[in-house]
């Protein structure tokens, strides 16, 4: 029995690049086609080999409809990594309201808001610490070592 294409081109689905962000949209426009929407005009500009793998998908799936396991296998992976990609997205926005409100601390407390650039690692582990930013305007008043 020939190898599912929703394992041969798994790799293409879960690329970081755009054509792989498309890719997973079409599988799950497969999916939940009803709530997961897909543009099909990106086919006028991807390359023959991400061609390939988007029509032997689609062909599989016009034969065999959810029958697939390896199909449900990458819908799950392909949800995880929304899962993933939503909660970064939500830990940046949450580190830059923290960035913004540390810098108005440390200008209070009379010190350079780029200090904040300047050690931008050690002010990251302190946000993952759970510190406050008065706490890390505090800690760098304090000349807390790097």
């Amino acid at each position: 029995m020939q190898q599912s294409p929703f394992i041969r081109h798994r790799d293409k689905v879960m690329g970081y690049y755009s054509t792989a962000a498309w890719l997973r949209c079409v599988v799950l426009a497969m999916w939940s086609g009803s709530t997961e929407k897909v543009g099909l005009s990106q086919l006028g500009s991807i390359d023959d080999d991400h061609y390939r793998a988007f029509a032997e998908m689609t062909g599989h799936y016009r034969l065999h409809g959810e029958n697939d396991p390896a199909f449900h296998a990458l819908v799950e992976e392909v949800h995880a990594r929304q899962r993933e990609e939503q909660e970064a997205k939500e830990r940046e926005e949450r580190l830059e309201q923290w960035c913004r409100d540390a810098k108005a601390c440390l200008r209070e407390r009379g010190l350079r808001p780029g200090e904040l650039d300047d050690r931008y690692g050690w002010f990251e582990s302190l946000f993952d610490q759970g510190k406050t930013p008065e706490d890390a305007a505090r800690m760098a008043a304090a000349g807390t070592p790097t």
